[in-house]
């Protein structure tokens, strides 16, 4: 009866360039979620606003608890202003324009000239924008409440300035008037418990960031 030996040495496992495709595919599928997931925002928490008494453009009073459960992208600015005001009101714009109206974050515009800027004034200020009163409110107040929320609250920068010409004025009510006033031109990221999560340039970037970390805060 003839034997039949078996070889003990095993031969070289051949596998198609197909079997190879598919394994790689079903290697990476379990991977993929993984690499596509982005790690969350990590934003700076840089306190709680105080507590604050303003009033906006449709003369309803806007505090600090009108802030709590949405997120917010605020500035500063006044309406008289025609060098930085009407560029970062621009910016603001370009906010609304790509903001959910139905969503949880909204803008905040606060007027650095409070004695000249009354509600509406700063009513006529958002239409000439197109501002919309559900996404975007305009605060004004007293002086002192103003200054305290801005320099205080927001840690912004805000400095009433005569201007040079001014003493030429004959009259007093003029003389009064001529004055300039400083402050910071970023924007500001509040989160829905009033608390301060950033400072952003207000260029076309940071525009794009404030935006996405303000999504991003909404989101959670």
């Amino acid at each position: 009866m003839a034997e039949t030996s078996l070889s003990s040495t095993p031969g070289h496992l051949r596998l198609s360039p197909g079997w190879l495709l598919f394994a790689a595919l079903a290697l990476a599928i379990p991977i993929a979620p993984m690499l596509l997931h982005r790690r969350p925002l990590a934003l700076p928490d840089l306190g709680e606003l105080p507590a604050f008494s303003l009033t906006d453009q449709r003369g309803r009073a806007f505090g600090r608890d009108d802030l709590r459960g949405k997120v917010w992208v605020a500035d500063f600015v006044f309406t008289s202003c025609s060098d930085a005001c009407p560029r970062l009101t621009q910016r603001m714009r370009s906010l609304q324009d790509r903001l959910d109206p139905h969503g949880r974050v909204g803008l905040l515009s606060i007027s650095v000239d409070p004695e000249r800027d009354t509600p509406e004034k700063l009513r006529g200020y958002g239409e000439a924008y197109g501002a919309r009163d559900d996404l975007w409110r305009f605060l004004t107040g007293s002086p002192t409440e103003v200054q305290r929320t801005v320099v205080k609250g927001f840690k912004m920068a805000m400095a009433k300035v005569p201007l040079e010409d001014g003493a030429r004025q004959s009259d007093d009510e003029l003389r009064a008037q001529a004055f300039d006033v400083l402050h910071g031109d970023r924007l500001v990221l509040v989160d829905a418990d009033a608390r301060i999560r950033g400072y952003y340039v207000a260029d076309d970037a940071g525009v794009a960031a404030v935006l996405r970390a303000a999504r991003a805060l909404a989101a959670r």
